[in-house]
């Protein structure tokens, strides 16, 4: 069986908040051959898990490191690393995802990251990416 997984069934795997929904989590994640986790739905984790659980960043970009790389998961790597690399900066992994989407979208073409938030814009900065700051 192969599975879409939608953001409960990851907070509830993370935070192991509910055991009796960790333990379900559990059982369907070892029957299934294949775990697609959209990058939406790890954004909204990571939201969750930020804002809501108050897991610290490092935390989160180690736990979903360790996610990506079991290899039932199938992720958007690349995508996923870039977010990672925003949170490991202390900055939001959406930004990140934006970011990287924005630019495989552009293909190739010259493009710069717009916002008003300049942290993200620092962070971005940092990593190499065209930026404008409103």
């Amino acid at each position: 069986m192969n599975i879409i997984a939608d953001t409960n069934l990851l907070v509830r795997f993370f935070t192991q908040d509910d055991e009796n929904q960790f333990k379900k989590v559990v059982d369907i994640f070892i029957k299934s051959r294949k775990i697609i986790i959209p990058i939406n739905v790890l954004c909204e984790l990571v939201w969750v898990l930020s804002y809501s659980y108050k897991f610290k960043n490092d935390f989160i970009a180690d736990r979903i490191q360790k996610l990506a790389n079991n290899p039932k998961i199938v992720i958007q790597q690349s995508a996923v690393d870039f977010g990672i690399k925003m949170l490991e900066k202390n900055g939001d992994f959406s930004d990140g995802i934006n970011a990287f989407s924005g630019m495989e979208m552009a293909f190739g073409e010259p493009i710069s990251f717009v916002s008003c938030d300049k942290k993200a814009i620092k962070i971005l900065k940092e990593l190499g990416i065209q930026t404008i700051a409103l």
